[in-house]
């Protein structure tokens, strides 16, 4: 089996499987955009990549290869601050939530021993 075909089975698999996760509801939707156009992207350059090698070019990055980690390693940090932003809004939740349930409690304490 030649690279490009295998590569071309992969990202199918990988599209298969995005979409298999997202129909099942395991993946939510604000993250399946993403996934779904890398899956997309996968299936192009590996289909075709002689685009690889022309936007390498076009920006001035001699392998091709580069181009790509580069690519990858940009949508890596993307995601990793998306989810960090996602951790610090739940933090903010769960905290405003905490103090509400302490003031609650606070108060049915008082009314329970008037």
């Amino acid at each position: 089996m030649s690279p490009q075909i295998l590569s071309i089975v992969l990202s199918i698999v990988f599209l298969v499987i995005v979409l298999l996760l997202l129909r099942s509801y395991v993946l939510p939707e604000k993250y399946a955009v993403i996934w779904l156009a890398a899956a997309v992207v996968s299936i192009v350059l590996s289909a075709i990549p002689g685009i690889l090698d022309w936007l390498a070019a076009l920006v001035g990055i001699q392998q091709p290869i580069n181009l790509l980690f580069l690519a990858g390693f940009f949508v890596v940090f993307m995601l990793l601050m998306q989810v960090s932003l996602e951790l610090a809004r739940t933090r903010d939740e769960l905290r405003r939530f905490v103090q509400q349930q302490a003031i609650e409690t606070e108060e049915a304490r008082r009314h329970g021993s008037e």
